[in-house]
């Protein structure tokens, strides 16, 4: 077994395409596709099913995903330990964070959860996907997370439980020159607009792709990436329209060098949400957070 064979395995999970998932590994894709064959043969079972696109996962290999993320995790944790970089706080609460939250919301969310001082944290960035498997699969002991309350649920309600913290609205955005925006939206089919994307498998690029649906824009990709925040840097830079949290926008409209584009039915509301295991009992540190998180949201709304 070679680490990286599982590695390549999550990435696919992740891209659900031999394609990107070896583009963003920043290997060849026969190289990458020997990697999960490789892995398949130590198994001796498919855990992809080609025959779809995007490419899914057998029921065997979503069980080699669940058990992979949590292995890769312990393994990483105890290489920093021992390797001196990193010392998990003591009584450290195990947060996975999704990573646009992690870099905007979470730093003063978390201090304001304090009681009251911050509580020792050990702070998991991640994906949406792979954050609601880290907490199924006991990986860590709260998720903080953007939701659809539009869309369908992401885990069953009967497993776990969750406080709205915030809202947010994912809407349009570009770049801004002498007072004038750069692009303006729907397009035309001569003069498409150029748009940086999310891709299919990140979260908001499916909240994304469900106002798309509704609408008949004319739009010409130019950038993909699953990071908002680099995203965002590509609408600053003039790249494209993007679809970005609001959150994470404002500080360029504040400066002028943002603006919202296209009309009210081009957004979709957000929620940000604190989810913890119905059945699990909560440590003492857990339970603060929960506690003082509700009583936050319940004074902002």
């Amino acid at each position: 077994m070679d680490i990286g064979w599982l590695e390549s395995f999550l990435a696919l999970a992740e891209h659900e395409s031999f394609t990107r998932a070896a583009a963003a590994q920043h290997i060849s894709q026969p190289a990458f596709s020997r990697r999960i064959r490789a892995l398949e043969g130590w198994f001796g079972e498919a855990l992809v099913d080609r025959s779809t696109f995007p490419v899914a996962l057998t029921p065997a290999g979503a069980k080699v995903r669940a058990s992979a993320i949590q292995m890769l995790a312990g393994l990483g944790a105890v290489q920093e330990e021992i390797r001196g970089r990193h010392r998990t706080p003591r009584d450290a609460v195990r947060v996975a964070v999704t990573h646009t939250l992690a870099t905007t919301y979470f730093p003063a969310w978390w201090a304001r959860c304090g009681d009251p001082r911050p509580i020792p944290c050990s702070l998991l960035a991640t994906n949406t996907l792979d954050g609601y498997d880290l907490l199924v699969q006991g990986g860590c002991d709260l998720l903080l997370a953007y939701a659809d309350p539009a869309g369908p649920p992401s885990v069953p309600d009967a497993d776990v439980e969750w406080i709205v913290v915030a809202g947010d609205r994912l809407a349009p955005y570009s770049s801004v020159t002498g007072g004038q925006v750069d692009y303006t939206l729907p397009g035309t089919p001569g003069s498409p607009v150029p748009v940086v994307t999310h891709g299919q498998g990140a979260f908001l690029g499916r909240v994304t792709d469900r106002i798309l649906a509704q609408r008949d824009l004319h739009l010409t990709p130019t950038v993909q990436s699953d990071l908002t925040s680099a995203l965002t840097a590509l609408v600053h830079a003039g790249l494209g329209v993007g679809w970005l949290p609001e959150n994470l926008a404002s500080p360029g409209v504040a400066e002028g060098a943002l603006r919202q584009v296209g009309d009210a039915t081009l957004t979709a509301r957000l929620e940000i949400r604190l989810y913890r295991m119905r059945r699990e009992r909560m440590f003492r540190h857990v339970a603060t957070i929960w506690r003082n998180a509700a009583k936050l949201a319940a004074g902002e709304t």
